[in-house]
């Protein structure tokens, strides 16, 4: 999320039941209502990708933080109205915090980054995690056979990728990630 470093983007969709589309959009408008009282929420878009006739419905829920996306995940109101949604519509969710969305979503045209633009934010984490993880731990770890000194460092990389350097670098690269492609 631009901004934020620690925004949070949850993906739901939903496919309408045959003959539940007023019953959904009511459903659809006291959700929003509900979270739009939520601390974190930034706003929710929907999408019909199919157009307006189609059954399929895409929410891209956009908090703060992933702690105010999981409060609102976990809460009372939520739980309820999306049990009852399931009286007219199917889910399929997904979320999101980083890197995870430079792939495309089904259904979709949203592009990921160009991948010479993924290759080059990813080698610059990669190093970057890698260099101080073998600078700090490489003295203790010398002694060690290869397979497993190259497990602890993979997984220092890997865990610190996937956790904290990819969410912040594509939050605070985005414009530059998702510049427009011609």
């Amino acid at each position: 999320m631009p901004g934020s470093a620690d925004g949070a983007t949850l993906v739901v969709i939903r496919r309408i039941k045959p003959g539940q589309g007023e019953a959904y959009d009511d459903w659809l408008r006291r959700v929003i209502q509900a979270a739009r009282g939520f601390p974190g929420y930034m706003g929710v878009t929907t999408l019909s990708p199919e157009g307006v006739d189609s059954n399929l419905r895409y929410l891209i829920w956009r908090f703060g933080s992933a702690v105010s996306l999981d409060a609102w995940e976990k809460s009372d109101i939520r739980n309820s109205l999306v049990k009852e949604v399931e009286n007219y519509a199917t889910q399929h969710r997904e979320k999101a915090t980083g890197m995870e969305t430079w792939f495309s979503l089904p259904g979709m045209k949203v592009q990921p980054p160009p991948k010479w633009k993924m290759f080059t934010v990813t080698l610059f984490a990669a190093y970057g995690v890698s260099f101080v993880a073998r600078l700090l731990l490489g003295p203790y770890l010398g002694d060690w056979p290869l397979f497993a000194s190259n497990l602890v460092f993979t997984v220092i990389l890997v865990a610190t990728l996937t956790y904290f350097a990819m969410p912040r670098l594509s939050s605070l690269l985005r414009k530059w990630l998702y510049l427009e492609q011609h």
